[in-house]
């Protein structure tokens, strides 16, 4: 906990450039480093609220050696990917974070449908990963190098401006995000995933494919209004889809998945805007977004501690008896719709601005999106924090740990307090 917040401390001097860190293999600017600190954060969150299966007095079989090195491993392979300068670097630690996160839910998921969703989680990642491996070679051959900030200043992309490499290429990012349509993998690995996996999952690794569509942009310059519209209009409509969804969803997680999936709509519609101030708003969101959803995983988690059932009907009024619980689920509910002056509110209001700047009819829609946004929120508080419901569905003499509180206030801290540094979450 001492280093992640010795590295947020160093989240406020970061350097304004890209630069090589002693060698070549490794870069960073502000981009790398506001991911890496949300995933050293996420990590030590997700250590933190993993009460049923990090006991470090008690070696069981289940829960003892190998649950906390694979974390850790994402989390590593996080880092590296984060900070690497080479693309080919990029793909191998792109394809690496597969590894420990399909031994977290398949060995700790606790559904016997976990195989499956390890399954969809491998065909469509690495399926859709194929044309992105082929065209990097490609590149790789063309250039005689894979080092981006190289091939950057010598200005060697101009040449490509052809929509269906740039389609082949930007289909690994869009299953990774996920945007709808490529993201039936995600609800139900998140469902049979273990809690640290749920967090690791939404909070750092849906990041890699919007940290690649930004860097790719970034070193390749590449613009195509045609392609950009149309893959802007596909991400609109199914952040407009995934939030109408979630008011339909019974399952506490599942509907936290396909919020992310709403979330990362905006996002990735405000960069493809390409003014700006929407992809600073976009790197702000993917920020925000790192740190709320794995917490309301966590505040999932705790109420499946004391409940039987993740069924948010069955789950009926069981915060009434948490009061603290409470608290938490209406502060999260809250700041995942974007309450000010929170760091969500102003990612989002700038990431519609922008959006607006391009055309009206494109920011009425994301401005639906997070008014449905509002209405799922608000109907999940509601459900599992008022109302009468059974006592039958209540574990008798449960003790609610209060590690999953202590993230819950660190990440509050974090975003209500962001938005008095956007400077340095506005990269």
């Amino acid at each position: 906990m001492v280093c992640s917040v010795a590295v947020l401390i160093l989240l406020f001097q970061y350097p304004s450039n890209y630069y090589f860190l002693k060698s070549e293999w490794l870069g960073y600017d502000e981009l790398s480093i506001l991911m890496i600190v949300l995933a050293l954060l996420v990590t030590m969150m997700s250590l933190v609220s993993s009460v049923k299966d990090v006991k470090s007095s008690m070696p069981d079989p289940l829960s003892g050696w190998g649950y906390v090195e694979s974390v850790i491993l994402v989390c590593l392979g996080s880092v590296l990917f984060f900070s690497v300068s080479g693309w080919m670097d990029f793909f191998f630690f792109f394809e690496f974070s597969l590894i420990p996160t399909f031994f977290l839910i398949l060995k700790w998921g606790y559904q016997p449908e976990r195989l499956q969703a390890c399954m969809l989680m491998i065909l469509y990642t690495v399926g859709f990963s194929i044309p992105l491996f082929m065209m990097l070679i490609f590149f790789w051959k063309h250039f005689c190098s894979d080092n981006m900030l190289l091939t950057k200043m010598l200005g060697s992309w101009l040449g490509f401006d052809s929509n269906w490499i740039w389609s082949a290429m930007f289909l690994s990012f869009l299953v990774k995000l996920p945007v709808y349509g490529f993201h039936m993998w995600l609800p139900k690995a998140h469902v049979e995933a273990p809690l640290s996996g749920s967090m690791m999952l939404a909070g750092v690794l849906l990041k890699f494919g919007g940290y690649g569509a930004v860097r790719f942009l970034w070193f390749s310059e590449f613009f195509s209004e045609k392609f950009m519209v149309f893959l802007l209009v596909i991400s609109l409509w199914g952040g407009v889809l995934s939030s109408a969804i979630c008011v339909c969803q019974s399952d506490m997680k599942s509907l936290i998945a396909y919020s992310s999936i709403s979330h990362m709509a905006l996002s990735l519609s405000s960069l493809l805007s390409m003014y700006s101030i929407g992809k600073m708003s976009c790197v702000c969101l993917f920020f925000c977004h790192g740190l709320c959803s794995p917490i309301l995983f966590s505040l999932a988690a705790s109420s499946y501690d004391f409940l039987n059932s993740r069924n948010i009907l069955m789950t009926k009024s069981a915060g009434r008896s948490f009061p603290m619980v409470t608290c938490a689920w209406f502060l999260f509910c809250i700041l995942n719709m974007g309450f000010p002056p929170s760091l969500n509110f102003f990612g989002e209001v700038f990431s519609v601005a922008s959006l607006l700047w391009l055309n009206k009819l494109l920011g009425m829609i994301s401005g639906v999106m997070c008014f449905t946004t509002g209405g799922y929120c608000v109907l999940l508080y509601s459900a599992i924090n008022h109302g009468v419901g059974s006592t039958l569905v209540f574990k008798p003499n449960i003790n609610l740990s209060s590690r999953y509180l202590s993230s819950c206030m660190f990440g509050a801290i974090i975003l209500l307090g962001g938005g008095l540094f956007l400077d340095s979450f506005f990269v």
